[in-house]
C-alpha cells in the first residue's frame, strides 16, 4: 500500500513524486515507456525555446551550455535527477485499469513479459501528458506507414519528395531541417501564414526558404487524400496532386481521455479539459488528482513550465489530508 501511486513519468510527474518524497510519502510512479519519454520523441537536434531554469525540477538546478537547453542536455538532466534523488520509477510498464473502493485506488499495470502488477494506494495522480495522442487529419492513406506524427531527423529522407502538414513550431522546424538534408519539401497549412507564433529563430529561415520556393507552401490548405506515391492538397486554387514519398502529420496532440473518462472523472468535450480544483488538483472523483499538461486538454495553455509546480500544490493537500 502507497500513499500516491503517480500514472506517468514525465517531468510534470517527476516533480510530483519529488514533492512527495520530500514530504515524506511513499509514492510509485508507473510510466508506459522510458521516463520523460514525450521529450525522447523530440527532434535530436532540437533546442527548447524554455530556459533552463523554468525546465527545473525538485529545486535541482539545470545548467545548461547555453540558456536554452538542447534535447540531450534536458534528458540527462532528468536522468541525473531521478538517479541522484532516488524517484520510485517503473518504467514500461502500461496502465489498463484503476479500480476503487472505499478505502483505495488500485491501479492495474502490465509490464513487458504479459505480467499484470497492482499497484494500491489511498490516493492516485495522473500526469500522463498528451503528446503519446497525435491529432489525426481525417482522410484516407492516414494509416500508411509512410504517415508519422514525430520527427526526429532528416537525413534519412534525403533525395525523398517530403510533405509536412501543419504550421506550428514542430512542423516548420521539421520543414526547414528536411531542405536542409536534401529533401523536396513541401509545407501544407490549413492557416494563411506560418510566421505568427512560432520561435523567432526559425522565422528568417522559413521565410527565406518559403519566398525563394526552396520550400513549396500551400497557406490556407488541407490534405484531401495520401496514396503510395502523391498527396493531394486542396487548396483555395483547386485540388492539388503533388509527388510524395513521406508524410510527416505535425498538427498537434491531444489527452487521451479514456482512462480518466474510465473512473468517471467528467472532461469538457470541446476542449478535452477535465473537471479539476484549481487549488488543490483534484478532480471531481475523490482522492483521484490531475498534474500537468494532461490539465490543459487542447488549450496549449499548459507546459512543463507551469505543471512541474503542480506536484507540490497536490503535496501539500495529501499531507494535510494524511496527517
Amino acid at each position: 500500500m502507497y500513499d500516491v501511486v503517480i500514472i506517468g513519468g514525465g517531468p510534470c510527474g517527476l516533480a510530483t513524486g519529488l514533492a512527495l518524497q520530500e514530504k515524506g510519502m511513499s509514492y510509485v510512479i508507473i510510466e508506459k515507456e522510458a521516463i520523460v519519454n514525450s521529450i525522447v520523441n523530440c527532434p535530436l537536434d532540437m533546442r527548447f525555446y524554455s530556459t533552463s531554469d523554468r525546465l527545473e525540477i525538485g529545486n535541482i538546478p539545470f545548467l545548461s551550455q547555453e540558456v536554452r537547453p538542447t534535447r540531450t542536455e534536458l534528458l540527462k538532466y532528468y536522468r541525473l535527477v531521478t538517479e541522484r534523488q532516488a524517484i520510485n520509477i517503473k518504467c514500461f510498464q502500461q496502465v489498463n485499469r484503476i479500480s476503487k473502493d472505499t478505502d483505495s485506488i488500485t491501479v492495474h499495470a502490465v509490464d513487458r513479459t504479459g505480467t499484470t502488477i497492482p499497484y494500491q494506494a489511498r490516493m492516485i495522480v495522473i500526469a500522463t501528458g498528451i503528446f503519446d495522442h497525435p491529432k489525426r487529419i481525417g482522410v484516407d492513406g492516414e494509416n500508411m506507414s509512410k504517415v508519422m506524427h514525430y520527427y526526429k531527423e532528416g537525413h534519412s529522407f534525403h533525395g525523398q519528395d517530403v510533405t509536412v502538414v501543419g504550421g506550428k513550431n514542430s512542423a516548420v522546424e521539421a520543414a526547414i531541417d528536411l531542405y536542409r538534408n536534401g529533401a523536396r519539401v513541401t509545407l501544407v497549412h490549413r492557416g494563411d501564414t506560418v510566421y505568427k507564433g512560432i520561435k523567432p529563430s526559425l522565422l528568417l529561415d522559413i521565410r527565406n526558404f518559403i519566398e525563394k520556393e526552396k520550400i513549396k507552401f500551400y497557406p490556407s490548405s488541407s490534405v484531401e487524400a495520401i496514396t503510395n506515391t502523391t498527396v493531394s492538397v486542396h487548396t483555395s486554387e483547386g485540388l492539388v496532386t503533388i509527388p510524395n514519398d513521406y508524410v510527416f502529420s505535425l498538427i498537434g496532440y491531444q489527452p487521451d481521455t479514456t482512462m480518466l473518462q474510465s473512473i468517471g472523472i467528467e472532461i469538457d468535450s470541446s476542449t478535452l479539459v477535465p473537471t479539476f480544483n484549481p487549488e488543490t488538483y483534484e478532480t471531481n472523483i475523490e482522492n483521484v488528482f490531475l498534474a500537468g499538461v494532461v490539465t490543459g486538454g487542447t488549450t496549449n495553455r499548459v507546459y512543463i513550465e507551469d505543471g512541474r509546480f503542480h506536484g507540490m500544490k497536490i503535496a501539500e493537500e495529501i499531507e494535510r489530508r494524511l496527517q
